[in-house]
């Protein structure tokens, strides 16, 4: 969200390279979404939910080893890690496959109550993004146009995890692991990079949008535009 909100303001042309970076790069995106894939593959073909489990665990330990070998920041892939060994904590203690996904649950009910409640008393969280890349975390307020894009992509960003759950819940409590599984796949990074594609657009177009409006004003005034 903060890589898009940036790059969007700062007038960055989208780009696939640019969205690739935003959402955890090449290696960000294998850690996020082979663990999951392989539970999938495993449990689908055994139906045995502690076997199913230990490919994505050995993935994420090796996963953080091959970090600490070749001396780089650990800190993504051990938070891998975490998200991983809880959903395996989840499934061993469910004793059902299903029981995997429930932590993402928990998440996306998470962000989900935090963003209703930021609407609710009309501080939009993604304002606070915006105000953080502006030079002050409550000066979006000021501006209208500002408080009408952050409302609405921070309802957009609702809808992304609001959808999550209708979709996925009752997949999960109908016990059908394979097509959820399929649907948190689907519905994890691919819908995520959706989002900040259209976040980092909007805000490039609001750039532009102040920038046309500046240079309009200098022109009827005859004043110099203030320095970049």
């Amino acid at each position: 969200m903060g890589k898009a909100v940036q790059a969007g303001l700062s007038g960055e042309a989208l780009s696939g390279r640019g969205v690739l970076d935003a959402i955890g790069g090449w290696r960000g995106i294998a850690e996020a979404l082979v663990p999951g894939l392989l539970f999938l593959i495993v449990y689908s073909f055994t139906k045995d939910e502690k076997l199913a489990v230990i490919a994505p665990a050995a993935l994420a330990i090796i996963a953080v080893a091959i970090r600490l070998i070749r001396k780089e920041s650990p800190i993504s892939a051990i938070s891998g890690a975490i998200g991983v060994g809880i959903a395996v904590a989840a499934t061993l203690i469910s004793g059902e496959g299903q029981g995997y996904y429930l932590p993402g649950f928990w998440i996306n009910a998470a962000w989900t109550l935090g963003l209703l409640i930021s609407i609710a008393v009309r501080w939009p969280v993604l304002g606070f993004a915006i105000g953080a890349f502006r030079g002050g975390l409550t000066s979006w307020r000021q501006d209208r146009s500002l408080r009408r894009v952050a409302l609405w992509l921070t309802v957009l960003w609702l809808a992304m995890f609001v959808a999550r759950l209708v979709i996925q819940l009752p997949l999960y409590y109908s016990g059908n692991v394979e097509a959820l599984g399929i649907a948190r796949l689907v519905m994890g990074t691919p819908l995520f990079a959706l989002v900040i594609i259209f976040t980092w657009m909007v805000l490039n177009r609001l750039r532009q949008s102040s920038d046309d409006s500046t240079i309009e004003t200098v022109e009827n005034t005859g004043e110099t535009p203030p320095a970049a």
